[in-house]
């Protein structure tokens, strides 16, 4: 119901740097990181590959004559049925214990309530139900069922209830695409599905029967528009933008009073005012957008609020100005955020504005009363390293509820009140024999960078066990570190996990991202080599145990590692990876070409661009030397990622190590499995539950089993 800044964030990263995105859900890594080998025995050495001169082994290199994008598709696909027929007992078996698991710790995880008036929403199982807030379970009213209209396995994105509760708008989509459709219901005696509009991203309810939204085409928002739903249906153009950087999005105030209009690039924004109480009025513009200044908007008491990256230090701030004053000459200051602190969202209530921030790896609140400006910082258990806020619609709420997870924690909800300062951990978080830890690794330029570290607190000997490196490092983005059952389940299978918070990404503020892109992209990659060692060298592992996983443009490290330093790592697993940036930049045709320029440089415009991405572009760095074993999954009906530029990849890369082995000209050099798996339909969003356990990713890492 209600859209909090979190969401304005992520938008962000969405419309200008989510062409690589982070995956939510990554389950079916584990049936690629979980071996056959006993729990004490981690023997990669013996597996890593097949000699060279076994020409018969999965991943052999197709003939040139095959070099087109339908062959070599098929050739892959044939390579990947070989592979995984072998795994079919090992992945069963695991699949079965990960259900388990899964069943065992995301049971309790519903989707939260939603309260709006006297009335409560819940989503489960592809319907959407409704009770009265303070009634029994046998009063509940069943409002959509996603098959019901003709919609099988679609996922439901967000709901939104009109002021009356007359209409409901809902958004969803399939797992094979990234078009949602929204379906407006009407609440008679039976609700009754009143329209379907194609191809929508954001919107929101401006009046009990004015809806607007955002029509999405290629991945982009460019375009306004406005339906009603009462005695006279129609649609008109409200706002269209016209700079190919931009993305459009709409949010309504805490208090329903605007609807704001948001088109924002990478380094900048502009906001339009839609007043509700006047929907058809022109929109109001607020301040028009300045290179280096993003700013967001919320209302309260006749005042904006307004968070925004204006003036000095170029962070985060919370500002205002009255209403009809709204150039940011007006602005006032109420907080600034410290220095290396991460925003991740915020909330605002009638008196209080609450910040969720994170401070090197620590989650805090920082709760802000409106009316005195006074600040209370709440630190959070130190076990946390991500945490959800709940949807609050109701503006005089006194209570603000929210979760905390991490990898191998299930989320767990909190309570904070409000005018009593008091936080209640209203459920414990789960007895787990894991220990975190939190590192610092010294990068090539001395800087300081964290890393989140997992291990069993029963395992002996650390730089025998196997460890999983995660990386990402782009858009401003962290590293996902919600809870996943796999996790879990590889700490208790002897694992160590390692999250590597590099630059490019947005652990430590603004400034870390602006210091890992566009021309600082290299820092991320000394910045994960520092990682690894650090890691090492302290007794974590060791080269031969060691996995690398990235996914999206997280592949942009884990390809430039194994280029640069391949030494380093074992294996690597990833998923629809982002692993040739130079073509992809240099062609403007593909759908976020033009959007991405503020992340990686246009090398179309710069020649100094186009020789610094070459420097570094997993597939221009290709060159005859040992790889680690890579699984690389991808997804033929993703947009983000050309399907042609995987395959173009891994052929090259085939050739790569054949070459390399020949050149070493010993008999049975061990040559790594370079293994491409191409998921019928999908798209690069993540996939369902379900479908990933099913997925084909059978590899169970065949540079871990026990093959000589």
């Amino acid at each position: 119901m209600h859209r909090t800044v979190k969401s304005f964030l992520q938008t962000l990263k969405f419309g200008v740097g989510c062409c690589r995105y982070y995956f939510n859900h990554n389950y079916h890594l584990v049936l690629a990181l979980c071996s056959q080998i006993k729990p004490q025995e981690f023997q990669f050495t013996k597996c890593l590959g097949n000699s060279w001169n076994n020409t018969d082994s999965p991943g052999h290199i197709v003939p040139r004559r095959f070099f087109s994008c339908k062959d070599l598709l098929k050739s892959e696909q044939e390579n990947w049925k070989v592979t995984s027929a072998r795994y079919i007992d090992t992945a069963e078996r695991i699949k079965k214990k990960l259900e388990v698991m899964y069943n065992k710790y995301t049971f309790s995880m519903s989707s939260p309530v939603i309260r709006f008036g006297d009335c409560v929403y819940f989503e489960e199982n592809g319907c959407i139900f409704r009770s009265k807030a303070d009634s029994d379970e046998g009063s509940v009213e069943v409002l959509l069922s996603t098959e019901d209209v003709g919609f099988h396995d679609a996922i439901i994105q967000r709901i939104r209830i009109s002021p009356d509760q007359r209409y409901m708008a809902t958004s969803i989509k399939s797992s094979n695409s990234e078009e949602s459709r929204c379906i407006v219901t009407k609440f008679e005696k039976l609700p009754v599905v009143e329209h379907i509009i194609p191809n929508v991203f954001s919107f929101e309810w401006a009046t009990n029967d004015v809806l607007f939204y955002t029509s999405q085409k290629n991945l982009v928002c460019h375009k306004v528009l406005l339906a009603t739903f009462a005695n006279r249906k129609h649609a008109e153009l409200v706002y269209a933008e016209q700079d190919p950087r931009f993305f459009v999005d709409i949010y309504c105030t805490k208090d329903r009073r605007f609807l704001t209009i948001n088109s924002n690039s990478k380094t900048s924004s502009e906001v339009w005012l839609v007043d509700c109480s006047n929907p058809f009025n022109s929109p109001i513009l607020v301040q028009r957008r300045t290179n280096g200044v993003i700013y967001h908007v919320e209302h309260r008491n006749d005042e904006l609020y307004i968070l925004t990256t204006y003036g000095e230090p170029a962070e985060y701030k919370l500002m205002k100005t009255p209403v009809g004053s709204y150039g940011m000459e007006n602005w006032q200051l109420v907080y600034t955020l410290k220095e290396k602190t991460k925003l991740i969202d915020l909330e605002m209530f009638r008196d209080h504005c609450v910040m969720f921030l994170k401070h090197y790896g620590h989650l805090y609140l920082n709760v802000i009363s409106l009316v005195s400006h006074s600040v209370q910082s709440i630190k959070l258990p130190a076990w946390a390293c991500a945490f959800e806020s709940e949807p609050h619609p109701e503006y005089n709420a006194s209570t603000c509820y929210f979760q905390l997870t991490s990898p191998i924690q299930p989320p767990k909800r909190f309570a904070y009140t409000l005018v009593e300062n008091h936080l209640v951990e209203q459920e414990a978080p789960i007895t787990i024999n894991c220990h975190t830890l939190r590192l610092e690794a010294k990068s090539k330029d001395e800087i300081l960078v964290p890393i989140t570290v997992f291990y069993n607190t029963n395992s002996k000997e650390l730089h025998r066990k196997p460890l999983l490196v995660h990386v990402y490092g782009a858009y401003g983005i962290d590293l996902n570190m919600s809870f996943k059952a796999e996790k879990l389940m590889l700490i208790e299978d002897g694992w160590i996990l390692a999250y590597c918070h590099v630059r490019g990404g947005g652990e430590l503020g603004l400034s870390w991202h602006k210091d890992g892109c566009m021309h600082n992209k290299l820092k991320g990659l000394h910045d994960l080599k520092a990682c690894i060692m650090l890691l090492h060298e302290l007794g974590f592992s060791q080269p031969k145990y060691t996995a690398l996983t990235g996914s999206s443009a997280g592949g942009v490290l884990a390809g430039a590692l194994c280029n640069a330093d391949p030494d380093l790592i074992r294996a690597v697993v990833l998923q629809a990876p982002f692993l040739d940036v130079l073509n992809t930049m240099l062609d403007t045709d593909l759908p976020l070409t033009i959007e991405e320029q503020e992340e990686w440089g246009n090398p179309l415009a710069d020649e100094k661009y186009m020789e610094y991405i070459k420097s570094y572009c997993p597939y221009h760095n290709i060159k005859p030397q040992a790889y680690p074993s890579i699984l690389i999954t991808a997804y033929e009906n993703d947009q983000r990622i050309p399907l042609i530029g995987l395959l173009r990849y891994v052929h090259k890369l085939r050739k790569a190590e054949r070459d390399h082995a020949r050149s070493m000209n010993k008999k049975g050099n061990l040559i790594p499995n370079i293994i491409l798996n191409v998921q019928a339909g999908g798209s690069h969003c993540a996939p369902l539950w379900e479908d990933s356990l099913n997925e084909g990713n059978l590899f169970q890492i065949q540079h871990f089993d026990e093959r000589g």
